[in-house]
């Protein structure tokens, strides 16, 4: 019945039944409160967003706790995939963080609303570029470096650190805060790792895990002096809303490929109660790897893992590239799948075929790592039937391609581009999302 009517609803929205219909076919005034919320309850969570307008009934009933325990029970009961998503900043005024999830099904993106205006004197390029968007539960995070008035990001040597800040924000109920200011100062000259998890699922809270090294103590005519080596951790979790520290590490080989005259985020990717973190640098082999539980640092030397991880339902993903000779110089790029007991990664079969390396210069993963390419774009997610891979194409536009593995068939389909004006608004970050109404920032 639920199924049914919610068919008609939507069927109502689009005109397809007229306001008089026949009372028989039509009696939603008639239902009980409850079965209207069960109807509403199998709506996409965008429909349910514009039906808001309909009265002031179904403007409220997003916030209602009971409603929102029924929706997500629903959600989780079809099992839908998580939709890609990303962040740009708007170019009209006030400037606003834009968040848009691409439709699978209508094969292009959709916008989801933004985030509250920040600060207008401080968005330029190169600040715009170094935020970055998260996902955890029904939320998004939008992390956002706060440097002194003046720092000059394309600068390698300059010596100023901020105050690093968060912006958590449910993008369908449209609540929001910001979190208490971090603990520690960030360098505007030194990588750092990230990580937003959930920690439990319950309870719907969460936890982001940020780690640095000191800035007090970088020296960019000494990137692998002694001091560079500790490894400081701070935590917050949304449980008791404060930052916390986390473990210290000395680091063993990583230091050795963290180039200190680059600024630049390391995105975690959690698999197996470990988040995974790639170090970068040109010759770097090595995982930086922080467990949650035990809320231990280790370092893992991988020479097979030269390139991005990602994570697919539980398998903790890489790409490797081949040199195929006999094809004059072109490239086999193919997903690699790591065994966590052996660390052994072995082929899974699927290729990024030739044709879209092609198209994808990125493609060609010289442009992987954040230090030596600064401006690369190259991300990919993965879930279920399907992985998502996103980067600049050679006509200069932003475009996504996507993987079905059922079909063993890579698309990419011409409405799901965006132009070159996007480039220099892009926030880091292409996270997975799926709609849960019972989060609150």
């Amino acid at each position: 019945m639920a199924e049914e009517e919610s068919e008609k609803m939507g069927r109502y929205r689009t005109g397809e039944i007229s306001a008089n219909e026949d009372n028989n076919t039509f009696m939603w005034s008639k239902l009980p409160k409850d079965a209207q919320h069960k109807v509403l309850s199998y709506l996409p969570v965008q429909i349910l967003c514009q039906l808001r307008c309909v009265c002031k009934e179904w403007r409220d009933v997003i916030h209602r706790r009971d409603f929102c325990s029924m929706f997500d029970a629903v959600t989780s009961s079809r099992d839908l995939e998580p939709r890609p998503v990303m962040c740009y900043l708007e170019s009209s005024y006030p400037a606003r963080f834009v968040c848009t999830s691409y439709d699978h099904e209508g094969r292009m993106w959709k916008k989801m609303g933004s985030f509250p205006s920040p600060p207008q004197s401080n968005l330029t390029a190169h600040n715009v570029q170094n935020h970055s968007l998260f996902s955890v539960g029904g939320l998004l995070l939008l992390y956002r470096p706060k440097f002194p008035p003046g720092h000059n990001y394309s600068n390698p040597d300059y010596l100023h650190s901020g105050v690093s800040s968060w912006t958590v924000w449910h993008p369908f109920r449209n609540r929001w805060k910001r979190l208490p200011p971090c603990k520690y100062k960030v360098s505007g000259r030194a990588p750092f790792f990230v990580h937003a998890f959930v920690s439990d699922a319950e309870r719907k809270t969460y936890k982001i895990v940020m780690a640095h090294l000191d800035p007090d103590h970088h020296s960019a005519n000494h990137p692998i002096d002694d001091n560079l080596k500790k490894l400081v951790t701070e935590i917050y979790d949304s449980a008791t809303g404060v930052w916390t520290d986390g473990a210290e590490h000395t680091l063993k080989f990583v230091q050795r490929h963290l180039d200190p005259r680059h600024s630049s985020i390391r995105r975690g990717v959690l698999c197996g109660g470990v988040v995974y973190f790639e170090t970068g640098g040109i010759e770097s082999d090595v995982l930086l790897l922080y467990d949650i539980d035990s809320d231990q640092w280790d370092e893992h030397t991988d020479h097979d893992c030269d390139y991005r991880v990602f994570e697919w339902d539980g398998h903790l993903m890489s790409i490797r590239s081949e040199w195929l000779s006999c094809t004059g110089g072109s490239r086999k790029i193919c997903f690699t799948e790591r065994d966590a007991a052996t660390r052994v990664w072995s082929d899974t079969g699927i290729e990024i075929p030739t044709k879209l390396i092609r198209r994808f210069p990125e493609c060609d993963f010289r442009a992987l790592d954040p230090e030596e390419f600064p401006d690369a774009t190259f991300e990919i997610v993965a879930s279920g039937n399907r992985v998502a891979l996103t980067g600049y194409s050679k006509d200069g536009c932003f475009r996504i391609a996507v993987y079905r593995r059922a079909e063993n068939y890579w698309r990419v389909p011409p409405a799901g581009a965006f132009n070159e004006k996007l480039k220099p608004s892009r926030v880091g970050g292409l996270v997975l999302h799926t709609p849960r109404l019972e989060w609150r920032p």
